[in-house]
């Protein structure tokens, strides 16, 4: 990944590794929660290839890792390394070998276009400054017929799952 140089990304990364030794405790359960549940809405095929953007400390990748099975792929990327690290732990101790943890920022993916059939966010694009643009680039990642889950921040907290239809 190129060196992160934008301020407010450099802030993001510092919070979040700041916080990263508490980020499974208890009262942050929340992420576990809607990480599962977000997963759970996409109805993962066995063999598929997943993107996790902003996937903190594996609480939506894992859980991908597990539906897609032995032969899927998942690969969770996250500017903040502290967190990566427990996500790689986490992963090793349930001896996930389906799933990968990359520091990268999801403003810049390095992916060929249709690399994925299903891309998550749980609690992620609110980060970036230009939404739109990133949700562009998510679909541009995604395999027409793929799967993109977006979870944010609301009255309620939701999850919205569209799939690709194949046009840009």
């Amino acid at each position: 990944m190129d060196p992160v140089s934008d301020p407010a990304k450099l802030k993001a990364e510092a919070t979040y590794n700041a916080a990263a030794d508490h980020f499974d405790d208890g009262p942050l359960a929340f992420w576990d929660r809607y990480g599962r549940l977000t997963v759970q809405r996409l109805s993962l095929a066995p063999g598929s290839a997943v993107l996790d953007v902003g996937c903190g400390s594996g609480a939506s990748a894992i859980p991908a890792a597990i539906d897609v099975g032995p032969r899927g792929r998942v690969i969770g990327i996250d500017l903040a390394e502290r967190l990566l690290t427990i996500a790689r732990s986490k992963s090793l101790a349930q001896h996930r070998q389906n799933v990968e943890f990359r520091r990268a920022d999801m403003t810049a993916l390095s992916y060929p276009d249709a690399s994925f059939d299903a891309v998550i966010s749980v609690f992620s694009l609110f980060f970036v400054a230009d939404m739109v643009a990133e949700i562009r680039e998510l679909w541009r990642v995604l395999r027409p017929g793929g799967k993109l889950a977006i979870t944010t921040w609301g009255q309620e907290c939701s999850s919205l799952a569209l799939k690709h239809s194949g046009r840009r």
